[in-house]
């Protein structure tokens, strides 16, 4: 006769115990943890001035400056998402970059949600072809952006636009510096494969002037369409299609 079994049911229930219980300290040490904390994450190379940290892990605030930029930054951590091995929270933004959203990062994972404010130009030359410049702030509405990593990887989401109110603009064109007096425009965001296209079209008629692809790899591809040289005085168009595409640069990003 075979000798009953004990406890043999109960492993499942002890392990999700433990999970529970490694949980909750994770939780209790990130209420705890002071924010400041977070300086060894700030990477060194980046420019990115941090300081005047308050609260905690959990729910905190710092002052920033980079270029010339800089304000004061508070967030709070989503708890849920730690279950996920992510670290997501609510961000709400003050000074030169007045905007809210949600931020979350994974080991291979970079998501911003329901972006809302105003952004300072020079804080996206990063994604901007090489040459091109836009003096100002582009205002962001309802913007979604997802990446399968931090630095490379295929974009998985791309939504939303960023509005710019027009003004002098430089560009390059086949390695030669442009300059045009453009009306507002609007920049919207959206996916192609897993590649993530910047569109750029006048804001009041919707018509596309440029836009730029950028691969997983971080490589761009940009174009140039007829309608934006025309609004540079020194052009001279040839007759072509406002629509057709005069110009293209692949670059990296």
């Amino acid at each position: 006769m075979s000798e009953p079994r004990h406890g043999g049911n109960n492993y499942p229930g002890l392990t999700s115990f433990m999970l529970l219980g490694m949980g909750l300290l994770v939780v209790f040490l990130l209420v705890r943890a002071p924010a400041s904390l977070l300086q060894r994450a700030v990477p060194a190379a980046s420019g990115l001035a941090v300081s005047g940290w308050g609260g905690t892990v959990w729910s905190g605030q710092m002052a920033w400056a980079q270029s010339d930029a800089s304000g004061l930054l508070a967030w709070r951590l989503r708890p849920l998402s730690l279950l996920r091995g992510r670290a997501s929270a609510d961000v709400t933004a003050q000074g030169s970059v007045p905007l809210t959203g949600r931020v979350e990062l994974g080991l291979h994972r970079m998501v911003l949600e329901q972006i809302q404010g105003e952004v300072p130009v020079a804080m996206l030359q990063p994604v901007l072809p090489e040459g091109w410049s836009l003096p100002g702030v582009l205002r962001a509405e309802g913007l979604d952006l997802a990446r399968a990593g931090l630095t490379s990887g295929a974009w998985t989401a791309a939504t939303g636009h960023l509005d710019w109110a027009g003004g002098s603009m430089q560009f390059s064109l086949n390695g030669q510096p442009q300059q045009a007096t453009l009306p507002p425009l609007r920049l919207t965001l959206r996916l192609e494969g897993d590649s993530l296209v910047l569109a750029l079209a006048e804001a009041a008629s919707g018509f596309a002037l440029a836009q730029v692809q950028i691969n997983p790899q971080g490589q761009a591809e940009t174009q140039v369409r007829e309608r934006l040289l025309r609004y540079n005085p020194s052009y001279r168009s040839g007759g072509a299609d406002p629509d057709a595409v005069v110009a293209t640069s692949r670059s990296a990003s």
